[in-house]
Protein backbone atom coordinates (compact mmCIF):
# COMPACT_ATOMS: atom_id res chain seq x y z
CA UNK A 1 0.00 0.00 0.00
CA UNK A 2 1.04 3.47 -1.26
CA UNK A 3 1.48 6.65 1.41
CA UNK A 4 -2.35 7.69 0.28
CA UNK A 5 -3.39 4.06 1.14
CA UNK A 6 -6.06 3.51 2.24
CA UNK A 7 -8.45 6.51 1.52
CA UNK A 8 -10.02 7.84 3.60
CA UNK A 9 -12.67 10.55 4.24
CA UNK A 10 -13.59 12.96 7.38
CA UNK A 11 -16.14 15.05 7.33
CA UNK A 12 -15.24 17.49 10.63
CA UNK A 13 -17.66 19.87 11.76
CA UNK A 14 -16.33 23.70 11.48
CA UNK A 15 -16.91 24.35 15.37
CA UNK A 16 -15.15 21.44 16.59
CA UNK A 17 -11.09 20.82 16.41
CA UNK A 18 -9.41 23.82 14.43
CA UNK A 19 -7.49 22.48 11.64
CA UNK A 20 -6.53 25.70 9.81
CA UNK A 21 -2.69 24.67 10.44
CA UNK A 22 -3.42 20.86 10.03
CA UNK A 23 -4.80 20.68 6.56
CA UNK A 24 -3.26 21.27 3.17
CA UNK A 25 -4.70 23.64 0.11
CA UNK A 26 -6.51 20.71 -1.17
CA UNK A 27 -8.18 19.22 2.02
CA UNK A 28 -5.33 16.78 2.52
CA UNK A 29 -4.05 16.24 6.59
CA UNK A 30 -0.75 17.29 6.73
CA UNK A 31 0.47 14.60 9.08
CA UNK A 32 -2.02 11.90 6.92
CA UNK A 33 -1.47 12.91 3.86
CA UNK A 34 -3.89 9.72 3.06
CA UNK A 35 -6.74 11.63 5.14
CA UNK A 36 -9.23 14.13 2.92
CA UNK A 37 -11.02 16.82 5.14
CA UNK A 38 -14.43 17.86 4.01
CA UNK A 39 -15.91 20.54 6.60
CA UNK A 40 -19.29 20.71 7.50
CA UNK A 41 -20.76 23.84 9.56
CA UNK A 42 -22.45 21.23 12.26
CA UNK A 43 -21.61 17.28 12.38
CA UNK A 44 -25.51 17.05 13.06
CA UNK A 45 -25.86 19.33 9.41
CA UNK A 46 -24.20 16.11 7.96
CA UNK A 47 -26.48 13.23 6.44
CA UNK A 48 -25.16 9.44 6.67
CA UNK A 49 -25.94 9.00 2.59
CA UNK A 50 -22.88 11.41 2.24
CA UNK A 51 -20.62 9.16 4.58
CA UNK A 52 -21.93 6.24 2.33
CA UNK A 53 -21.35 7.86 -1.25
CA UNK A 54 -17.46 8.37 0.18
CA UNK A 55 -17.28 4.60 0.36
CA UNK A 56 -19.30 4.15 -2.66
CA UNK A 57 -17.48 6.43 -4.57
CA UNK A 58 -13.87 5.06 -3.49
CA UNK A 59 -12.72 6.03 -0.35
CA UNK A 60 -11.43 2.79 2.20
CA UNK A 61 -13.39 4.39 5.73
CA UNK A 62 -14.82 7.44 6.23
CA UNK A 63 -15.27 8.87 9.80
CA UNK A 64 -17.01 12.09 11.25
CA UNK A 65 -15.79 14.54 13.97
CA UNK A 66 -18.39 16.72 15.86
CA UNK A 67 -17.77 18.70 18.91
CA UNK A 68 -17.23 17.10 22.24
CA UNK A 69 -20.40 15.47 23.20
CA UNK A 70 -22.78 18.07 25.60
CA UNK A 71 -20.67 20.79 24.07
CA UNK A 72 -22.24 21.17 20.49
CA UNK A 73 -22.18 25.03 18.99
CA UNK A 74 -25.62 24.25 17.22
CA UNK A 75 -27.22 22.44 20.89
CA UNK A 76 -27.27 18.73 19.56
CA UNK A 77 -25.77 17.79 16.48
CA UNK A 78 -23.00 15.65 17.96
CA UNK A 79 -25.70 13.81 19.12
CA UNK A 80 -27.95 13.69 16.09
CA UNK A 81 -25.28 12.05 13.79
CA UNK A 82 -23.49 10.33 16.61
CA UNK A 83 -26.89 8.29 16.82
CA UNK A 84 -27.06 8.45 12.84
CA UNK A 85 -23.92 6.82 12.36
CA UNK A 86 -25.05 3.88 14.71
CA UNK A 87 -27.90 3.35 12.37
CA UNK A 88 -26.27 3.78 9.53
CA UNK A 89 -23.07 1.23 11.03
CA UNK A 90 -26.19 -1.63 11.59
CA UNK A 91 -27.56 -0.86 8.38
CA UNK A 92 -23.88 -1.15 6.29
CA UNK A 93 -23.55 -4.78 8.28
CA UNK A 94 -26.90 -5.75 6.84
CA UNK A 95 -25.47 -4.99 3.21
CA UNK A 96 -22.52 -7.26 4.08
CA UNK A 97 -20.68 -3.43 4.06
CA UNK A 98 -17.68 -3.51 7.72
CA UNK A 99 -19.12 -1.18 9.56
CA UNK A 100 -15.46 -0.78 11.12
CA UNK A 101 -14.72 0.78 7.97
CA UNK A 102 -16.90 4.29 9.65
CA UNK A 103 -16.71 5.87 12.42
CA UNK A 104 -17.82 8.92 14.39
CA UNK A 105 -15.24 10.68 16.79
CA UNK A 106 -15.73 14.37 18.68
CA UNK A 107 -13.07 16.66 19.79
CA UNK A 108 -12.74 20.44 20.82
CA UNK A 109 -11.34 23.20 19.36
CA UNK A 110 -7.86 22.98 20.83
CA UNK A 111 -7.62 18.77 21.14
CA UNK A 112 -5.64 18.75 17.29
CA UNK A 113 -3.16 16.32 18.73
CA UNK A 114 -5.46 13.95 20.14
CA UNK A 115 -7.61 14.54 16.85
CA UNK A 116 -4.63 13.63 14.64
CA UNK A 117 -4.10 10.60 17.14
CA UNK A 118 -7.02 9.33 16.35
CA UNK A 119 -7.49 9.60 12.59
CA UNK A 120 -4.34 7.97 12.63
CA UNK A 121 -5.93 5.15 14.99
CA UNK A 122 -8.81 4.75 12.68
CA UNK A 123 -6.84 4.87 9.32
CA UNK A 124 -4.43 2.10 10.79
CA UNK A 125 -7.51 0.17 11.24
CA UNK A 126 -9.03 0.75 7.92
CA UNK A 127 -5.96 -0.14 6.49
CA UNK A 128 -5.43 -3.49 8.53
CA UNK A 129 -8.67 -3.93 7.16
CA UNK A 130 -7.43 -3.78 3.26
CA UNK A 131 -9.08 -1.04 0.84
CA UNK A 132 -12.61 -2.42 0.02
CA UNK A 133 -13.02 -3.88 -3.37
CA UNK A 134 -15.64 -2.61 -5.58
CA UNK A 135 -17.98 -4.87 -5.16
CA UNK A 136 -18.32 -4.17 -1.49
CA UNK A 137 -18.66 -0.81 -1.92
CA UNK A 138 -21.75 0.68 0.27
CA UNK A 139 -24.90 1.12 -1.93
CA UNK A 140 -26.29 4.30 -1.03
CA UNK A 141 -29.51 3.89 0.47
CA UNK A 142 -32.62 6.48 -0.19
CA UNK A 143 -32.96 6.79 3.86
CA UNK A 144 -31.36 8.17 6.76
Amino acid sequence: MSDLSPKIIGFVCDWSVALAEAVTEDGRLRALPNVHIIMVPCSGFLRPQWVELALKQGADGAFVCGCPYGDCLNREGNYLIRDRIQQMRRRLQRQRVDPDRVAMIAYGFHDGEAFIAAVREFADRVRAMGTAAPSARAPVSGSS
